[in-house]
């Protein structure tokens, strides 16, 4: 009986620190090394005069070079037919110090980050660097696999796919470039049509004088922009 007894007994849930609690609120995991966590959340102003101690740049190098790494995955499962040139500018708008620095302040990450009390963060690239830190600090205490995890949650899990390749790609230039190396001529057909009420715009690919693709938009601008992004991808232009 006493042998059963043993396994009904409930199993006291190990104590965590303080910091390793709000650690677990931020990332979803209480982290094995505290040490790491918090040296990525000191600012270097703070040790400024203290040379003992360490301060997050190191693990922001590192970071930097992880969330470069897991973004260029996911552009590259994302976008398969897009050329080197444009995945490039895609990352460089995902990991834009402007975004690290709101999804750091959004997961709540700028409430946790030392500084010597003098700056305001929300008017440096502080948070940002420091997301940088942290995950950095993933990838030394637990693994790529969790970094990315992390990296996928906080950062990429907001980005619409589709409205980042519209807004970062002009596909009008690029079919442009197109219709003149090939010889081809191009017309954009523009209409004003009403629904609900509401003003938009039509615009309409032809090429060589077949109908390649339509598009709507608030404006004109957003609908030739949609419009020969389908024209693109249905010439499959690389």
């Amino acid at each position: 009986m006493a042998f059963f007894g043993f396994f009904s007994k409930k199993e006291k849930p190990p104590e965590h620190s303080s910091f390793a609690t709000s650690i677990f609120h931020v990332l979803g995991f209480y982290p094995t090394n505290e040490d790491l966590y918090k040296d990525a959340l000191v600012h270097r102003s703070v040790i400024r005069n203290r040379k003992e101690l360490s301060n997050n740049e190191r693990l922001e190098f590192l970071g930097d070079s992880v969330i470069d790494l897991v973004v260029a995955e996911w552009l590259m499962e994302q976008f398969k037919n897009e050329p080197e040139g444009v995945l490039t500018q895609l990352r460089a708008k995902i990991v834009n110090r402007k975004n690290l620095n709101d999804c750091s302040i959004k997961m709540g990450l700028d409430k946790l980050i030392k500084t010597d009390g003098k700056i305001k963060l929300r008017n440096t690239s502080i948070p940002g660097n420091c997301l940088e830190a942290v995950i950095g600090a993933v990838y030394l205490d637990v693994n790529l696999k969790k970094a990315s995890e992390v990296i996928q949650k906080v950062i990429l899990g907001h980005i619409d796919a589709e409205d980042l390749i519209s807004n970062t790609t002009n596909f009008k230039s690029r079919l442009l470039e197109w219709s003149q190396q090939e010889k081809k001529q191009i017309e954009f057909v523009i209409s004003e049509i009403f629904e609900s009420e509401k003003k938009l715009f039509e615009v309409e690919v032809v090429i060589g004088g077949e109908s390649i693709s339509k598009a709507i938009g608030k404006n004109k601008k957003e609908a030739s922009q949609k419009a020969s992004k389908h024209a693109v991808e249905s010439l499959s232009i690389s």
